[in-house]
């Protein structure tokens, strides 16, 4: 391989070398431009031909979904229509009869139980007609709604529904001349119906016939029979059980794209696994994509079935066209590149210079190149360029300072709190003079907590400031256990004027208390350990309890929740401590976290020195 490429580069480099500057260039730039045009040329058909597909997919997509729809809507209307007839103890009643009906007694049905199934029937115009079969030979037949159930005994889906145990049974675009009324029933002349039958039983499980309503296929599958289109698809209803496939028989896609239907089935018998997609299928040289969806028909899925061949057609014979007009403009081009590119190499270059000053940072270039022609106006948006960029790089600069400093007055504003001082001194006034001291000196502390809340001169306090801020917060939350909760603070004392963010220890110690004690102090006493280390660069803020401890998935959701994920079981408190931290002492600062299960947490807050 490298022999045949250095005889064929060598002979190529021995001619171009003798040739002018303006020959190479000239070879470069018929070169450069001949090859974006021809994989412009075969991206831009290969785009055509794939939104062409697209456009096709998404519109019998759509026609599909459309049609899963109208199905599903006429499913619920046939399924509580039924529901409403065998619910209906009259009906059932009557059918169920043992003695002789007389003639007052159908009066009355007539009256009133089949006007309701009658007005029932008339409030959906796309139900064709409602059938009762009764086993029960008193029952006297009423036509067209209640036969006997001797004249459906040959049917097939008689015995199909009775097999169903009660359960519902679909019978798929059939004709519905099967009720034997002195003639022998005649396809031809029958109507295509989608039928729902269902076995009626009586409280006791007694077998009384079955009920059966029909709505014509072209109502219950309305695309399905639609006007034919040969260069459209078409929509088949396929049950995998039985493998069945129906759809309609008058559309010509069938004959004019010579569809076998046996070679489909035993194709897509095995390819339906999930509830909806997508399935590219040949037959022959006609390529096909199916799309297909379950349908709430048991055991049955809507299939689309799109013919692809007559979609690109039309894309080939341009692709011809465009084809022939390419070489054309190449040609002209070439021709075009030769005579302007002495005028501007000059100018060229002079504007190649410019940009390598700017590489080195010099925003602030002025290219002395002018005009109004395509190198004058480069030069002249490359100058406006410069300064947009330098303008933009600006106002970037600002609107991160904003946005930090915005970013900043959120968090704190979800950190304070605002509370009811003046309250809080008259209830503690009330216990004052009831004499109940503990309930006083807890407002004390509860009212010193939220004056340092409040308080908010500046950003930074002593950690002397915040460590007695957590001791008023660990007492008041004592009172609300059976058990003691023990604060542990062991800081040496050159670290308690360290200027520390505030409110940042409450939060994990908070935290401490409602995720991880709380349970133990319902039998025994709780310990909270607040203490520092430090290395050469950062100190390290613990804050530990023995409590109940996390395992490795828990800590991993908590960490992700820290890092941005928001999860309502943590609420926003750590969160906000680590973004604060973040922002004061910069991003390898931050709060990390150890535990193990059943014996401790510990929160460490990362502060630079």
């Amino acid at each position: 391989m490298n022999k045949y490429s250095e005889s064929f580069i060598k002979p190529l480099r021995k001619v171009l070398i003798n040739r002018s500057l303006m020959k190479k260039l000239l070879v470069s730039y018929i070169t450069i431009i001949a090859i974006p045009i021809m994989v412009f040329f075969a991206y831009t058909f290969k785009s055509l031909e794939a939104n062409a597909k697209k456009d096709v997919l998404n519109k019998h997509n759509y026609e599909l979904n459309v049609e899963y729809d109208t199905i599903e809507k006429n499913i619920y209307i046939m399924r509580s229509m039924i529901n409403t007839i065998v619910n209906n103890k009259d009906v059932l009643n009557y059918i169920d009869s043992a003695k002789d009906i007389d003639v007052k007694e159908l009066i009355n049905f007539n009256d009133t139980i089949y006007k309701q199934v009658t007005n029932l029937q008339n409030s959906n115009p796309n139900i064709k007609e409602i059938n009762i079969f009764t086993n029960n030979v008193q029952a006297n037949e009423i036509w067209p709604l209640i036969y006997r159930e001797d004249r459906i005994y040959k049917n097939d889906w008689y015995k199909k529904t009775l097999d169903k145990n009660g359960a519902a049974y679909w019978n798929i675009n059939k004709y519905d001349d099967d009720i034997e009324i002195n003639s022998i029933a005649n396809q031809q002349f029958g109507n295509l119906v989608v039928s729902f039958y269902k076995e009626l039983k009586s409280p006791s499980n007694k077998h009384l016939g079955i009920i059966r309503i029909n709505m014509l296929s072209k109502d219950f599958f309305p695309n399905m029979f639609n006007v034919d289109n040969l260069n459209s698809g078409q929509i088949f209803l396929f049950n995998i059980e039985n493998l069945e496939l129906n759809t309609n028989e008058n559309n010509s896609f069938l004959n004019n794209f010579n569809f076998d239907r046996e070679q489909f089935k035993e194709f897509i018998k095995d390819k339906l696994k999930d509830s909806k997609g997508a399935i590219d299928y040949k037959q022959g040289s006609e390529k096909y994509t199916l799309l297909y969806r379950e349908s709430s028909i048991p055991g049955n899925y809507l299939l689309c079935v799109i013919p692809l061949n007559n979609i690109t057609q039309g894309i080939e014979d341009s692709r011809r066209v465009l084809l022939f007009e390419s070489l054309l403009l190449l040609i002209l081009l070439s021709i075009i590149i030769y005579f302007l590119t002495k005028a501007i190499l000059k100018r060229l270059y002079l504007i190649l210079n410019s940009v390598k000053q700017v590489r080195t940072g010099n925003l602030a270039v002025d290219i002395p190149v002018y005009g109004s022609d395509e190198i004058g106006i480069l030069a002249y948006n490359f100058r406006e360029m410069m300064k947009t960029i330098d303008r933009l790089i600006q106002e970037s600069i600002q609107k991160e300072l904003i946005g930090k400093e915005t970013e900043l007055k959120a968090l704190k504003s979800q950190i304070d709190a605002h509370f009811l001082f003046n309250t809080l001194e008259n209830i503690r006034a009330m216990a004052l003079i009831e004499e109940n001291y503990l309930v006083a000196d807890s407002l004390v502390s509860l009212g010193d907590m939220m004056r340092y809340n409040i308080r908010w001169d500046n950003d930074f306090v002593s950690l002397h400031e915040e460590l007695n801020h957590i001791r008023k917060y660990v007492s008041l939350m004592t009172l609300r256990y059976e058990y003691h909760i023990n604060l542990h603070i062991n800081i040496d004392d050159k670290f308690l004027s360290l200027q520390i963010l505030k409110l940042i220890i409450q939060p994990l110690v908070e935290n401490a208390i409602k995720h991880g004690l709380s349970e133990k102090l319902r039998d025994e006493d709780g310990n909270i350990d607040i203490f520092i280390e430090s290395d050469e660069t950062y100190l390290y803020l613990n804050v530990m309890d023995d409590g109940k401890g996390m395992d490795s998935n828990d800590i991993e959701v908590l960490r992700e929740y820290i890092d941005g994920n928001i999860n309502k079981k943590f609420g926003l408190g750590i969160k906000n401590v680590n973004d604060r931290v973040k922002l004061f002492y910069g991003e390898a600062s931050g709060v990390q976290i150890e535990s193990e299960k059943g014996s401790y947490t510990k929160f460490i807050i990362k502060l630079y020195k």
